[in-house]
């Protein structure tokens, strides 16, 4: 089952779930951003099938979105350059934020249920702003950039925002943040080939673990929805998930936050034979009921979006591939892939080619 959403000018960046998982909010090279919904709530589960042959097919001019979902607002009115990164707020069902190229962070909100309003905008990269993440309460935003450093910002209510901290540890571009499910930690992944959880300290944030292990570019990562794992994707073609390493005294089922002196470890890899180009997205589904850890879905620069099975075994983690869509958009990198917090198995794409996808697996 597809569906296609079309109307980006641009290449889609990524894309972002409301807290309902009923609509899907985009954003793209032609500085806009757009919210997409099915035309009534039936319709939600009746996408449209799509043949093979139009799956591949994605480059026809008379390409359009398909009869059972809308895009119910176009957001072109703040940034002057890419909007590289969309965020819904994880406890409210209107208000989200968008990162731009232009260096700035936009918060957006409706009064009356109606168009949304920029009601803020933060001001302190020096360059293209790369991605933005809401803590789970919304109580927190962060963003990071270009020049190396990540950004966190504290919501005072009515768009009021402080910026709270700014991190320079990185050495390059940071690529994406990432919040914790459960805590206040927060994970930024880097060109300079490593992942960082920083944790709050005496009201001040730090860098509460260096993460090493991939060979290139860290370009994004996602924790399961249990917060124990984080699953990391890279230049260098492969998936690995960490967990936190034990210490003495300590237990690795208390979850993934922080202790002093405490590492993180690589307990599972997806190695680069299976991938073929750069991994540029992931995303951790809600486990199944069967037992499972849930799935991994990864976006890649080989035209291909895979899930993968993860099952826990006395020895680790088991991650098994389930399936591939090849040119799921067309021979197009894919950008991004999100699976639906709310519905189980569905999962929302987007690629260089300007359209979003949403696609189903039974759970």
């Amino acid at each position: 089952m597809l569906l296609h959403c079309v109307g980006h000018e641009g290449r889609v960046w990524q894309v972002s779930w409301d807290a309902s998982g009923t609509r899907l909010a985009t954003c793209s090279g032609d500085k806009s951003a757009r919210i997409w919904a099915p035309i009534s709530p039936s319709h939600f589960y009746s996408g449209d099938t799509i043949t093979e042959s139009m799956q591949v097919d994605t480059d026809d001019d008379d390409r359009k979105t398909s009869s059972s979902w809308q895009c119910i607002e176009v957001i072109d009115n703040a940034h002057k350059r890419t909007v590289r990164s969309i965020a819904f707020e994880p406890t409210q069902s209107n208000a989200l934020a968008t990162a731009s190229f232009d260096g700035t962070t936009a918060i957006w909100d409706t009064a009356d249920n109606s168009t949304h309003e920029c009601i803020a905008t933060l001001e302190g990269h020096e360059n293209e702003a790369k991605s933005v993440a809401w803590s789970t309460n919304g109580q927190l935003l962060a963003t990071c950039g270009r020049d190396k450093s990540v950004w966190i910002w504290e919501s005072n209510g009515e768009g009021d925002f402080d910026c709270i901290s700014v991190l320079m540890e990185h050495t390059q571009d940071v690529k994406m943040v990432v919040w914790h499910p459960t805590q206040d930690l927060l994970a930024s992944f880097s060109y300079d080939n490593t992942i960082r959880v920083w944790k709050e300290d005496d009201d001040d944030w730090v860098s509460a673990a260096t993460i090493a292990g991939h060979t290139s570019t860290v370009w994004a990562g996602d924790f399961s929805t249990n917060g124990k794992y984080l699953a990391s994707v890279s230049d260098d073609r492969t998936v690995r998930i960490w967990a936190q390493r034990a210490s003495e005294g300590g237990s690795a089922d208390a979850g993934f936050y922080y202790r002093p002196d405490l590492s993180y470890e690589c307990i599972a890899k997806v190695p680069d034979s299976v991938h073929t180009r750069a991994i540029y997205s992931v995303s951790w589904s809600e486990p199944s009921d069967n037992g499972d850890c849930g799935r991994l879905a990864t976006g890649c620069g080989d035209n291909t979006v895979r899930v993968f099975k993860v099952t826990e075994t006395e020895s680790g983690l088991n991650v098994d591939l389930e399936c591939a869509q090849e040119y799921a958009h067309g021979l197009s990198d894919i950008n991004c892939v999100k699976w639906n917090p709310k519905h189980k198995g569905w999962l929302a794409t987007c690629g260089d080619d300007g359209v979003v996808r949403i696609w189903y697996m039974e759970p």
